[in-house]
């Protein structure tokens, strides 16, 4: 199995999150392409304070390619505001939080 950990920035928002998902896809897609089965996807958002709602449709299209790749996709030291947007919107039972 192998992992990959993307680190993203402090805000995720419509001037970035196309960008972050291209660079998150191309982790992804390296890995498939090395033929790596059991791929573990953490997305650590440390330094993340802000996500928009075009972040959570960028965390949200990951989380189906990695289900359709049968990989594993978490969020890892979510924000206690980022995990109150989750929360809100519902997604947090569908983007597994790492503890």
């Amino acid at each position: 199995m192998s992992e990959i950990v993307y680190y993203t920035p402090e805000r995720i928002d419509t001037n970035n999150s196309g960008e972050i998902l291209r660079e998150m896809e191309a982790f992804l897609d390296e890995a498939i392409a090395e033929g790596d089965d059991g791929i573990y996807y953490a997305v650590d958002m440390t330094d993340t304070g802000y996500l928009s709602s075009a972040g959570l449709r960028s965390l949200t299209q990951m989380q189906k390619r990695l289900r359709a790749a049968r990989g594993t996709f978490v969020l890892r030291n979510v924000s206690e505001s980022v995990r109150d947007l989750l929360d809100v919107t519902g997604l947090s039972g569908y983007l597994p939080i790492e503890e």
